[in-house]
C-alpha cells in the first residue's frame, strides 16, 4: 500500500474497482494526487465521487487496485455531510477538537476569524446552519497543516460571497503550503482559475483534462456557461460539462 511514489506525487490510484452487492460502483480508475497542485472531480450524483474520496482516505477498501502513498503521508478530509446527534451536548469548539485536538494549527483563532465563525464556538454543534457547520469541516480539515486535503462539495450552503472568500483562502493554503488538494463538485461546478486538473467520474472515470485545454479534446467537450464578476472584482466561473461518448449501464 506504502511502496515509493514518484517525486512530486502525494498519492496514487491504479486500476481501483469495487463492486458492492453485485453492483459496479468505481471502475479501473486511475489518477495521481501531487504536491501544490488542485485537482477537481466533478460528475453526476451518484456517480461515485464521494465513494472515491472514501476510498482513498481508508474508510471503503477497494474490490481490486492499487493505493500508493508517500510514507507518514496526513490527510484532512472534509466530508459532504455529517449527522449530530441531537442528545448529545456538544459546543463548536469541542467539535473542532474531536478530529485535530493534539494538532490543531496554532492560528486557530485567526482561522476562526477568517471564517468568521468566532462568535458560535461556544453554540451547541446542532444549533448553528448548515453553512457555518460546512465552515467548521472545513476549519477540521485545513488545521492539521495536513500534506493532502479532501473537499467534499466544500462551497454548499455558503451564499456567494462565502464561497468567494473560500476559493480565496484555498489558493492560499495551496500556496503556502504546498500541499494537495482534491475538491469534489456535482452538475454545474464551479471550477477555480487555478484548477490545474478536472476529472469526470462516472463510476469510471470518463473525462480528464486541464481546465483551459477541455474544449480541445473530442472527450472533453466542456463549455464555458458564464462567468460571474462580483464587486471586489474576483471572477469564479461556471463550467458545463457534455461528452459524446456513452455511459455503460
Amino acid at each position: 500500500m506504502n511502496k515509493s511514489v514518484e517525486k512530486n506525487n502525494l498519492l496514487e490510484l491504479k486500476n481501483i474497482n469495487l463492486t458492492i452487492d453485485g453492483v459496479k460502483i468505481l471502475e479501473n480508475i486511475s489518477l495521481s494526487l501531487e504536491k501544490g497542485k488542485i485537482k477537481t472531480l466533478i460528475g453526476i450524483n451518484g456517480g461515485g465521487k464521494t465513494t472515491l474520496a472514501r476510498v482513498i482516505i481508508g474508510a471503503v477498501k477497494a474490490s481490486s487496485g492499487k493505493i500508493t502513498k508517500q510514507k507518514n503521508i496526513t490527510i484532512g478530509h472534509m466530508p459532504q455531510k455529517i449527522q449530530v446527534d441531537k442528545t448529545i451536548p456538544m459546543t463548536v469548539i469541542d467539535f473542532i477538537k474531536l478530529v485535530n485536538d493534539k494538532n490543531l494549527d496554532d492560528n486557530l483563532q485567526s482561522w476562526c476569524r477568517r471564517l468568521k465563525i468566532e462568535n458560535i464556538l461556544d453554540k451547541q454543534i446542532h444549533e448553528i446552519s448548515g453553512g457555518q457547520l460546512q465552515k467548521i469541516l472545513f476549519l477540521q480539515a485545513v488545521c492539521g497543516n495536513n500534506d493532502l486535503l479532501i473537499l467534499d462539495e466544500p462551497t454548499q450552503f455558503m451564499d456567494i460571497s462565502a464561497v468567494n472568500e473560500f476559493y480565496k483562502i484555498l489558493e492560499e493554503i495551496r500556496t503556502t503550503s504546498n500541499c494537495g488538494i482534491l475538491l469534489i463538485s456535482h452538475d454545474l461546478h464551479l471550477v477555480m482559475q487555478n484548477t490545474d486538473m478536472v476529472y469526470c467520474i462516472n463510476r469510471h472515470l470518463c473525462c480528464q483534462g486541464k481546465p483551459e485545454d477541455i474544449n480541445g479534446h473530442p472527450e472533453y467537450l466542456s463549455l464555458l456557461d458564464s462567468s460571474l464578476q462580483f464587486k471586489n472584482g474576483s471572477e469564479i466561473a461556471f463550467y458545463s460539462h457534455h461528452h459524446d461518448h456513452i455511459h455503460k449501464i
